[in-house]
């Protein structure tokens, strides 16, 4: 039985990884990191930079978001009704438009399937996380999807994958550990973690104990249903 759980070494380079933690650790803008109903230091204890608010990360967001979709394609090649079991995707052939099937993502080439994932999809703003050595963690099991006490638009109700990067290596405690799963995933630098966001994949980030802990962590929603069905949708 699939975990439903995509885990891709190396899909960050070192050089960039450090290049984002020193410039994390030389920023004053993080904040303490919040669960969805705010600052709970027995649930979530962090310090948390919101990318997308800081115009000085532009540049960075955008390597993150390609070595995302560079990894979503190897998650759609896997698992591929995660793109066309909700929604009917079509291509146009000689005989005219017909719905795209699993079976059909096979023989797609990446650019085709990477301008599916965007036409369907849109990325959540990106968290720079740090979890200091023996004092942080996100020790509460939780899940990705729920309905948000702030947010009008309830982009909460859009998350279908949670995607994470590690920055670096922990070599005692930090895993992300999944509960239904069974599985605890360790900390190693440039490592892409994808999962979706639901119950099923409940999860916990455990105390890193042999020194601090650092990752990037954002979601992959629906995009907006007026985009994806005219204005009546």
């Amino acid at each position: 039985m699939t975990d439903f759980m995509g885990v891709y070494d190396n899909a960050l380079t070192t050089e960039f990884c450090q290049h984002c933690i020193q410039k994390f650790t030389e920023s004053n803008n993080a904040k303490q990191g919040q669960t969805g109903h705010g600052v709970d230091l027995t649930k979530k204890n962090s310090m948390d930079l919101m990318l997308n608010q800081q115009s000085s990360w532009q540049s960075e967001l955008n390597t993150i978001h390609q070595a995302v979709l560079e990894g979503l394609i190897q998650y759609v090649r896997q698992w591929p009704f995660v793109l066309v079991g909700a929604l009917a995707l079509q291509i146009q052939t000689k005989q005219g438009p017909r719905q795209i099937s699993a079976e059909d993502i096979q023989s797609m080439d990446d650019v085709a399937i990477a301008n599916l994932i965007k036409s369907v999809f849109r990325l959540g703003s990106t968290n720079l996380q740090e979890y200091k050595r023996q004092k942080g963690g996100y020790f509460y099991y939780h899940s990705e999807y729920y309905p948000h006490p702030t947010d009008s638009g309830q982009d909460s109700l859009h998350r279908v994958l949670l995607w994470m990067f590690y920055l670096n290596d922990v070599t005692q405690g930090g895993e992300t550990e999944f509960y239904y799963q069974q599985r605890a995933i360790k900390p190693k630098q440039g490592t892409l973690v994808i999962a979706p966001a639901f119950f099923t994949h409940t999860h916990r980030g455990n105390r890193p104990e042999s020194s601090d802990k650092y990752i990037l962590t954002s979601w992959l929603m629906y995009r907006k249903a007026q985009e994806l069905y005219g204005q009546g949708g």
